[in-house]
C-alpha cells in the first residue's frame, strides 16, 4: 500500500512538471507547428521560418462628408428640422441654439400669447419648398446630425436667431449672440407683443377645434347634369347629347 501511494506520489511529481513553456519558447515552436491550409487551386503562401508577431490593423478611412440637400422640411421646432434625402428621413439638429416648440407660450402686455405656435409657423411658410443644404457623412438613422445646413445661401442658425425664432446658447459664436441681441432690441419674433388677432389665430390653429370660428357659409352646388356654356359666348346654349 505504501508502494502505490509512493509511485502515485511520484507521477503526480512528474505531471506537475510538465508545465508550459515559456512564452519565447512558444513562439520559436509556432513555425514549426503551423500547417498549409491552402486549399487546392490557390497559390500558397510564404513559408514561415520565424516567429509570428501580431500587428495593429488598418485604421479605417475617414467619413465622406459632401453637401447634400434635405427636401421636404418639417419644423420639429425652430432648432430641430426633418428633411427627406434617398428616400430616408434625416434629422438636424442646429447647434448653438435653443428652438422653441409649438406649446410654448410667451407673456406680454398681461396676456399669454402662443409665441411658439407662432414663429414654428413663420418659420416652416419661411422655408416653404426650398431644400436645406447640409454637409455631412452617412450615419445610422437613430443619431440626428448635429450640424448647421444652409437656406438659400445662408447659415440657418443665422435666420433663425436673427428673426427672433429662437434662443442663442451659452456655446453659440460670437455672430450669433450678437445677432440675438438685436432680434431682442427690435422686438422680432417671440419678443414682439402679442400681434393683432393673435386670439383668432390661436383658434385656427388649434387642432381638432373649431372653437370661435365662424360658421362656413352656404355655397350653391353647382348642377353637373345641366347645360355647359360656352367659353367663348357665354350666352350660348350648347347640348350634351
Amino acid at each position: 500500500m505504501k508502494r502505490l501511494r509512493a509511485k502515485g506520489a511520484i507521477a503526480v511529481i512528474l505531471l506537475c512538471g510538465l508545465a508550459p513553456a515559456p512564452l519565447g519558447a512558444q513562439q520559436s515552436l509556432m513555425p514549426g507547428v503551423s500547417r498549409d491550409v491552402t486549399p487546392q487551386g490557390v497559390t500558397p503562401g510564404p513559408k514561415i521560418t520565424a516567429p509570428l508577431k501580431r500587428i495593429p490593423g488598418v485604421a479605417p478611412p475617414p467619413p465622406d462628408i459632401r453637401e447634400r440637400n434635405l427636401y421636404r422640411i418639417k419644423v420639429v421646432d425652430t432648432a430641430t428640422f426633418e428633411g427627406r434625402y434617398l428616400g430616408r428621413i434625416w434629422r438636424v439638429e442646429l447647434p448653438g441654439v435653443v428652438g422653441i416648440s409649438r406649446d410654448v407660450t410667451c407673456t406680454a402686455q398681461s396676456a399669454n400669447w402662443p409665441c411658439g405656435a407662432f414663429v414654428v409657423r413663420a418659420l416652416q411658410r419661411h422655408i416653404r419648398l426650398s431644400a436645406l443644404n447640409c454637409a455631412f457623412a452617412w450615419q445610422p438613422q437613430d443619431q440626428p446630425l448635429q450640424i448647421s445646413c444652409a437656406l438659400r445661401g445662408a447659415d440657418l442658425r443665422d435666420i433663425v436667431v436673427s428673426k427672433g425664432w429662437a434662443y442663442a446658447a451659452d456655446e453659440a459664436p460670437e455672430r450669433v449672440q450678437n445677432l440675438a441681441d438685436e432680434a431682442y432690441a427690435q422686438s422680432a419674433g417671440m419678443y414682439q407683443p402679442p400681434p393683432r388677432g393673435w386670439k383668432d389665430y390661436q383658434a385656427l390653429t388649434r387642432q381638432g377645434s373649431s372653437a370661435d370660428l365662424p360658421p362656413p357659409p352656404d355655397l350653391p352646388v353647382a348642377d353637373i347634369l345641366g347645360p355647359i356654356k360656352s367659353p367663348g359666348n357665354p350666352g350660348r346654349i350648347e347640348s350634351q347629347e
